[in-house]
């Protein structure tokens, strides 16, 4: 059964799985679909171009799969595509993909987006993230799983999140951002210790987060004569190296492509 209020405005081309709820003033446009036990409330805009997944809650005001915000661009036919059991608080946006980016602003699953939270086009959030209140991310920007951004945190564009990092209030985020570590600060951000408390509660061995704890030490605490570029060749060369410490050293490689930091930059079209 699907509940619509008569003051919502559903396009007859929209797709609605089952138990689905629109509340009044909503405006589901053409070419939208909504999977099953999905919850919209009251004046939400879900633009056309958008594929929601089931067990989705989408709260008032929020702006789902409108343009790109790029200036001449219009019409453009491109998605929004969002996975199941994500949360979309209050006045949270998120544009579609852009022609020249992919076509494709992704969504994972199980993210809980709070307040005036914005998601830029082309943006890719993979699952389980918490993204606080009026966190920006710009166009372009990958998050892992599992990623945390606390309020105000905004992020340049074609910035990549690595998985379990952790921004603190009012973070400004230019260059890509290694996993398992907590940031804070802005212009440039800075890496502040590692997130030991999100790593112990996802149930990471006592094992790796030792192995993470002494590569932080290496990679931020000991000024060395080699800086952190040597430092990442000198630990990527050990023997038996965890594969946590691996995925963090394979992220700073990366970053290390891009003169500003940022590895997607290359693949700007």
């Amino acid at each position: 059964m699907v509940e619509i209020s008569a003051d919502a405005h559903v396009n007859k081309k929209a797709q609605l799985g089952t138990n689905v709820k629109i509340g009044p003033g909503s405006v589901i446009e053409e070419d939208v679909v909504i999977g099953d036990n999905c919850e919209i409330k009251s004046n939400v805009v879900i633009a056309r171009g958008t594929r929601m997944g089931p067990d989705n809650r989408v709260f008032s005001n929020c702006v789902l799969g409108e343009e790109p915000q790029i200036s001449g661009q219009k019409n453009s036919p491109t998605q929004l595509i969002i996975g199941s059991g994500n949360t979309f608080r209050e006045m949270a946006t998120i544009s579609r993909g852009s022609p020249r980016g992919g076509g494709k602003t992704v969504i994972g699953d199980n993210n809980y987006f709070m307040i005036g939270a914005h998601f830029g086009h082309d943006v890719v959030v993979e699952n389980n993230t918490t993204i606080g209140n009026y966190v920006q991310i710009a166009g372009h920007c990958k998050l892992e799983n599992n990623v945390w951004l606390s309020a105000f945190t905004g992020a340049h564009q074609f910035v990549t999140i690595g998985q379990y990092a952790y921004s603190g209030g009012s973070t400004g985020i230019t260059h890509d951002i290694p996993p398992f570590v907590k940031i804070a600060g802005s212009y440039p951000c800075q890496v502040r210790g590692l997130n030991v408390t999100g790593l112990t509660r996802a149930g990471f061995s006592e094992k790796s987060i030792k192995a993470l704890k002494k590569a932080y030490l290496e990679l931020y605490c000991r000024h060395a004569a080699r800086n952190i570029a040597q430092t990442v060749e000198y630990l990527a060369a050990q023997s038996d190296i965890d594969e946590k410490v691996l995925l963090l050293l394979q992220a700073l490689q990366r970053s290390f492509q891009h003169r500003m930091g940022r590895h997607l930059e290359q693949f700007r079209h």
